[in-house]
């Protein structure tokens, strides 16, 4: 029977680590809590598509964006708070700020919405920039 239960966790863990849109919140969570300009940079240069990177009119502006992010918010949890949308092309989650437990529900100001959106084709890519926001702003909408 633990041999059965630990084949399934390794072949879920293999997985969750197959999923481009995975992968791609794991580096903008990593990216987030190192919080320099240079994973940022790093980040982008990883995981904008060829042609987007190409399109990018303003690299200071999406950069700066990010920082905001990271300085109001700061570190986040290496753990999905909340899965709210998941297809092959889009990941929407629900992160927690680092720090705080998952019990009793978290204020919305504490926890941070992740949009993933990936080329069709090439799903190692954003199809654009990652969307993001406190979750207080989307219930303010």
């Amino acid at each position: 029977m633990k041999v059965i239960s630990l084949s399934l966790f390794v072949l879920l863990l293999g997985i969750q680590k197959n999923d481009p849109k995975k992968e791609i919140l794991n580096d903008w969570i990593r990216t987030q809590n190192i919080g320099s300009n240079e994973a940022i940079n790093q980040f982008i240069d990883q995981r904008f598509s060829p042609e987007l990177l190409e399109k990018m009119e303003n690299r200071d502006e999406h950069v700066a964006f990010y920082r905001q992010i990271i300085d109001e918010f700061g570190g986040i949890q290496n753990i999905v708070f909340k899965e709210l949308e998941s297809t092959d092309t889009k990941l929407k989650v629900q992160l927690l700020k680092k720090g705080y437990p998952l019990v009793p529900e978290p204020d919305p100001e504490d926890i941070l919405v992740v949009e993933i959106d990936v080329q069709r084709d090439n799903p190692r890519y954003l199809a654009r920039g990652l969307g993001m926001g406190a979750l207080i702003c989307y219930i303010k909408r």
